[in-house]
């Protein structure tokens, strides 16, 4: 079996969509000692973002009270859990080429911005066995080298 292409970079983190972020973010810190890293609102998406670090993992939470955002109706329709495992990339625009000249479809036609001014692109699920990969590219001034 030919091997695809090596497109990923290191881990970035585990996404989970949760009802209530305080609560959520509460629970991660008693139950696992996760330290909160950043959080910010994205108005556009209308959508809470939370970074946690746990044992040297990062874990994102996402919460919205929007029920018609995004994020609402994947709350709706599936409950809290995991969301996506999020990939560090170099060069977001490149990555999404290969990917698509292999053959591998996308969830976004470009890059869009995600929290804290990442750039972001989902994998579709359906390429990975239901698991939704992200593509993360940092700013530079995030770039951990």
């Amino acid at each position: 079996m030919e091997r695809g292409p090596t497109i990923l970079g290191n881990l970035s983190h585990i996404a989970f969509v949760v009802r209530d972020l305080d609560a959520a973010v509460a629970k991660f810190e008693s139950v696992l000692g996760a330290r909160l890293l950043e959080r910010e609102y994205l108005a556009a998406a209308e959508t809470e973002v939370a970074l946690l670090e746990v044992g040297g993992a990062q874990f994102e939470l996402l919460s919205s009270p929007a029920p018609n955002s995004r994020i609402g109706r994947i709350l709706a329709e599936k409950g809290e859990g995991i969301h996506h495992v999020s990939f560090n990339v170099n060069g977001i625009e490149s990555k999404m080429g290969e990917m698509r000249a292999t053959g591998i479809r996308l969830l976004d036609a470009a890059p869009r911005t995600g929290a804290h001014g990442r750039r972001i692109a989902f994998v579709d699920p359906a390429e990975t066995c239901g698991i939704q990969f992200e593509m993360v590219e940092e700013p530079p001034s995030h770039r951990r080298e």
